[in-house]
């Protein structure tokens, strides 16, 4: 107890001695026997108030020993078996958590580790996927301001995440590492990685690149072939060596009919190759037909027509049927854009349905075009024409941002043909061309593309575009620098703006180590995320009689459905939103793949690596007695001894307060039976 807080008492007491005496034994006559209960009841009071109010303590030492953590990493992963190591870690694993000395000198916790980690009851080896960084970012943030130290048991073959054996300069303590499994390094060959698009046009050629590795001294050969939907369609053969140990492939193959297509990878077996799993590859593409429609609208017969058929269709995803003014709607319905050629008053039921139905154009315009109809008709744009044909030279405008125009020239060009006039534009719009007349560049855009919520449609006010496509080959040899232009006009007014209310996510193939979902997003007529929808799944197998419904969740910005309990096959899927017309159909396929069977052997230098960055150390199963002495026997493992100081109230402030409040009633009773107040 501190001195000022017995001074503090000390005074307390006196002080109230001095009140109880001067109030009932100063100059007092009454009952000595009353003045000495009355005066212990008052003395008692206030002396409780007064310690109350000092509220005295005193401080305890104690001395207290703090273990050291010790975290046993367990690799849960199926490659465990593929080197043979289940026994193996099993025993090191018994030895670790069963042993009586590292119990009384540390704190022991274990986990198992797969693709994430968990509190080891047992091991399974059935883990699909290793991510050994993962697992040692996981415990240091459990166990972060700890004192600890790390034993990682696993074979060292990683198959996600990132690169672990960089990671121990960044522990929080040291890792060290026992090495399972065999580590002799076998002569090997595999499929390293394949990158292919998810999806190909019909007719069109789709890259497929992929790396080849070779584990070994001696030169080899080997056959690596490539089939589509069981034809072969791609064979090489590979020269591979200890000094050349690595060969990128890289090919294109054709998009032959529509659908869902596999391509298997496969190379041939080397002599002496204990693995031919990591052989073949297998992946699956989806070939889509999505040939945009474009429809010319025609009274007059044109070299111009011509010009723009043979531009757009050199681009095999599109194709252009020309037709007459008079066509029905129902007709022009299957077209995705228009292109209306020196339109007239015959072009009005065109027109109307343009409006309507908010399609996008391209209007050529020409000597024979009716400018006073055409004012009425469209929207955003008015001409006043003079009737005075004019030749107009092209000027690329520098300042378009619209799409790229960077390969286009418009040199040496020949004039168009059209009439003056001034053109007023009351949309948003850019300029692809302004005009030149005798010389002078004017104001007046030649080709403007004008965009807003009801479409985007593009203008060319001059006729004889056919003249164009002859010029580009006179100074090219082909007609690539026209027809890449108007191909790239094409695919700005084909694109379609128009958001999906209902888009559903998913993988084409599906193997061993992918998260199986399914998400799918839904909006409601403003395109605002719709939470309150109710979202269902239905499941078809193509190669069995399986058959589901399921609900998809609604997660925190989309809806998914869990699929990680399909079986290996090919299935077809609709998602659709009760209560609505919105369907979305797809397919998908799920690969009995697993990675972890691609290993041989146990990678114990990346694992050392690790180990020594870390100020750990590698240990080999047959050093298990090794580690358990330099955990025990090492400075850097003991346990730590603490002060720890505890600050005890020497009273009981409910107690004290109980004290006061009957002594003073005590005192008032007394008083009062005695007439005393």
């Amino acid at each position: 107890m501190q001195t000022t807080t017995l001074v503090g008492l000390f005074l307390a007491a006196l002080i109230s001695l001095l009140l109880v005496f001067f109030q009932y034994f100063y100059k007092s006559k009454r009952n000595r026997k009353l003045q000495i209960s009355l005066g212990m009841l008052r003395f008692i009071g206030v002396f409780g108030v007064f310690l109350l109010l000092l509220n005295p303590s005193f401080t305890k030492t104690s001395l207290l020993t703090e273990k050291q953590d010790l975290i046993v990493l367990l690799d849960d992963s199926y490659s465990i078996k593929s080197v043979n190591a289940e026994q193996q870690m099993q025993s090191l694993r018994d030895q670790l958590i069963n042993s009586d000395q590292l119990s009384q000198k540390f704190d022991l916790f274990a986990y198992s580790f797969g693709n994430g980690i968990k509190n080891s009851d047992s091991l399974s080896f059935n883990e699909g996927a290793t991510n050994i960084s993962k697992a040692l970012a996981d415990v240091q943030s459990i166990f972060k301001g700890n004192k600890a130290t790390a034993v990682l048991l696993s074979d060292g073959n990683q198959t996600v995440g990132e690169a672990y054996e960089f990671k121990g300069a960044a522990a929080n303590f040291p890792v060290n590492t026992i090495v399972v499994g065999d580590t002799t390094t076998y002569t090997d060959l595999r499929i390293n990685q394949v990158n292919a698009n998810r999806y190909s046009f019909l007719e069109n050629t789709f890259p497929l690149e992929l790396f080849v590795s070779y584990q070994g001294e001696a030169p080899i050969k080997s056959k690596v072939t490539i089939q589509l939907e069981g034809k072969s369609v791609f064979s090489e053969i590979l020269d591979l060596s200890g000094e050349r140990n690595s060969r990128k492939i890289v090919t294109a193959l054709k998009s032959p009919t529509v659908g869902f297509k596999t391509i298997d990878i496969t190379l041939d077996p080397i002599p002496g190759e204990r693995n031919t799993y990591n052989n073949k590859r297998r992946l699956s593409i989806e070939v889509i037909d999505e040939k945009t429609k474009i429809g010319l609208v025609s009274e007059l017969m044109h070299p111009d027509l011509g010009a723009l058929t043979k531009a757009i269709e050199s681009n095999s995803q599109r194709s252009v049927s020309l037709v007459s003014p008079n066509i029905s709607t129902e007709q022009l319905s299957e077209y995705n854009v228009l292109i209306l050629y020196q339109p007239t008053r015959s072009y009005s039921g065109v027109l109307k349905y343009v409006q309507d139905a908010k399609v996008n154009t391209f209007t050529i315009t020409g000597p024979n075009t009716d400018w006073n109809f055409l004012n009425r008709a469209q929207k955003g744009i008015e001409r006043t024409s003079f009737n005075q044909a004019e030749e107009i030279l092209a000027v690329l405008n520098p300042t378009f941002s619209l799409f790229d125009l960077s390969d286009f020239s418009v040199e040496d060009f020949p004039p168009l043909q059209g009439s003056l006039g001034d053109i007023l534009i009351s949309k948003p719009y850019e300029s692809i061309l302004d005009q030149q007349i005798k010389g002078l560049v004017l104001q007046d855009p030649l080709l403007p593309v004008l965009f807003d919520e009801t479409g985007r449609h593009a203008y060319l006010f001059g006729g004889n575009i056919w003249k164009w496509r002859i010029e580009s080959f006179r100074n090219d040899q082909n007609f690539e620098n026209f027809d890449s232009f108007i191909n790239k006009l094409m695919l700005y007014l084909s694109t379609d703006q128009q958001r999906e209310r209902l888009s559903v996510t998913n993988e084409l193939i599906y193997e061993g180590i992918i998260e199986k979902k399914i998400r799918a997003s839904f909006f409601d007529a403003t395109y605002v995320f719709d939470d309150s929808a109710s979202l269902k799944l239905s499941l078809k197998g193509l190669n069995n009689d399986f058959v589901d419904e399921r609900i998809l969740f609604l997660g925190d910005s989309e809806y998914e459905a869990d699929i990680n309990d399909l079986p290996a096959g090919e299935y077809t899927y609709t998602v659709s939103v009760e209560g609505t017309e919105f369907t979305k159909n797809g397919r998908f396929s799920i690969e009995d793949f697993n990675i972890e069977q691609l290993f041989v052997s146990s990678d114990y230098k990346k694992l050392n690596q690790l180990a020594e960055s870390s100020t750990g150390r590698l240990y080999f199963p047959d050093e298990m007695e090794n580690l358990m002495e330099d955990l025990l026997t090492q400075n850097r493992y003991l346990p730590t001894q603490k002060s720890v100081e505890n600050v005890v109230s020497l009273i009981d402030f409910r107690v004290v307060l109980g004290i006061i409040i009957l002594a003073f009633t005590a005192e008032w009773f007394i008083r009062k039976y005695n007439g005393l107040i």
